[in-house]
């Protein structure tokens, strides 16, 4: 089923000649918005890539992962490490309130660190499986438009992939990045 795309307030003419293009949405981008704009398109029946810097549980400017800058290395990481701080202080209020609790609590950072790592490489999986399960291609690399409906996907390796597309969506969102200031 074609759709018409409204252009400039006028709805566009089919061409005679149908452009074939390798698919119908690229999204370049995998956190929450790229992903759910690339499962949205392929339900109605787009064909849709979407691509996104490969995972790694530490963020640096060739690394990324499926979920995006929110899933992956802001919000949820942030909430498990302040949830885990908060306990030492419920626990001592906890005594106030009839809980018997011995004198030998002991708290390892390094068990916390590993649990949040395990949490987004478990949120890193159920994104790509939502996506999957949509029909979408994935690839992992870094995207870049280099002509009017073509992308270029490099991959780890430097290998370059080019496809094309009847629409190009960027949605790279942010990268957590720590300003220069007296303390870092």
């Amino acid at each position: 089923m074609a759709r018409k795309m409204l252009i400039d307030g006028e709805l566009s003419k089919a061409n005679e000649e149908e452009t074939h293009y390798d698919f119908d949405l690229f999204v370049i981008g995998a956190g929450s918005g790229g992903v759910r704009a690339a499962r949205f398109s392929a339900s109605y029946g787009a064909k849709v890539g979407i691509c996104e810097l490969p995972f790694d549980p530490v963020s640096s400017e060739a690394l990324g992962g499926f979920g995006g800058t929110c899933v992956i290395r802001g919000c949820v990481p942030k909430k498990i490490l302040v949830y885990g701080a908060s306990f030492r202080g419920e626990i001592e209020d906890a005594k106030n309130y009839g809980w018997k609790l011995n004198d030998n609590i002991d708290f390892n950072w390094k068990e916390l660190l590993h649990k949040k790592t395990e949490e987004i490489v478990r949120l890193n999986g159920i994104y790509k499986r939502l996506l999957t399960n949509a029909g979408v291609k994935m690839y992992e690399g870094e995207g870049k438009i280099v002509g009017p409906n073509e992308v270029e996907v490099t991959q780890i390796d430097g290998t370059k992939l080019c496809y094309s597309a009847k629409h190009i969506l960027i949605a790279t969102g942010s990268r957590a990045q720590r300003p220069t200031i007296p303390g870092q």
